[in-house]
């Protein structure tokens, strides 16, 4: 403000300002302009920090408040807490646990999807290795329960956990014979089967409630030790409510169950020798 001051040609005339001078040169500590500049400037502070005040409890606020998102239903599933009770919050009107327990959120996977008139969420746990594995019942009705309470009130909402679908690749597959074997086997270690690492590589790296995309399946594959080319003939996906695997029309299959596993590929794949 000084500066601004101090470089309005009226003012320099007035007051008979000349050169250089700055404010500090011109007028004492003491004098009324500094009076005035130090009132004016202590209530602009005193406003901004009302302002920052407000501005602080308006986000906590909204932090605090329930944003009944897609994203959000993925976050609650995964605070789940097997064994433990919700209890009510006055202060944020929410349910919420108590402590904090990592050990006992044994839903390591969810996914939510909108049905337009309701909410489908998706859940499982974790094998030995880490990938999706079915709720037990009796988890998956804690789950069930958790989710009703936490959830708005007037919102439908399926609850659900299955085994990931099954998915059989068929193609045929060139091979370099100085890598591979006629099984797909390394030949500098028989128990690795390249093309099979690579499948189950890509279906493990599908987002939970992700979608199976055929043409990212054929570039696993290519990219995989020893493989000259593929030709794929069909995918056929078995969920759990099928009863045989059947194969799905277009480019993408979105999952029922959340996940994928593949199954039989050392039957399904036939290698062929590249000339």
């Amino acid at each position: 403000m000084t500066q601004q001051f101090m470089s309005d040609s009226v003012i320099r005339t007035k007051y008979g300002i000349t050169g250089d001078a700055t404010f500090d040169d011109t007028f004492s500590k003491v004098s009324l302009e500094s009076i005035w500049f130090s009132i004016v400037a202590s209530a602009i502070w005193v406003l901004e920090s009302i302002f920052d005040v407000f501005r602080a409890d308006v986000e906590e606020r909204i932090s605090s408040s329930v944003m009944a998102s897609i994203p959000w239903y993925h976050q609650i599933a995964l605070e789940f807490q097997y064994g433990d009770e919700l209890v009510f919050d006055e202060e944020t009107q929410q349910f919420v646990y108590p402590e904090i327990h990592p050990a006992k959120q044994v839903v390591k996977f969810a996914a939510a999807r909108d049905l337009g008139g309701g909410v489908l969420v998706l859940a499982a746990g974790a094998d030995a290795n880490g990938k999706p594995k079915k709720l037990s019942t009796a988890v998956l009705t804690a789950f069930e329960g958790y989710m009703n309470q936490r959830k708005p009130a007037g919102v439908i909402m399926e609850v659900e956990s299955h085994a990931p679908d099954q998915v059989y690749v068929y193609a045929q597959v060139q091979y370099d014979p100085q890598l591979l074997n006629a099984n797909g086997e390394l030949l500098a270690d028989t128990s690795v089967r390249p093309v099979d690492v690579a499948v189950d590589a890509y279906l493990s790296g599908i987002v939970y409630g992700g979608v199976l995309n055929k043409t990212k399946l054929v570039d696993a594959i290519q990219g995989a030790t020893g493989v000259v080319d593929i030709v794929l003939d069909r995918v056929e996906v078995d969920p759990e409510y099928a009863a045989l695997p059947a194969p799905f029309e277009g480019n993408n299959y979105t999952s029922y169950s959340g996940a994928f596993a593949s199954n039989n590929l050392n039957f399904t794949i036939e290698y062929v020798l590249s000339l």
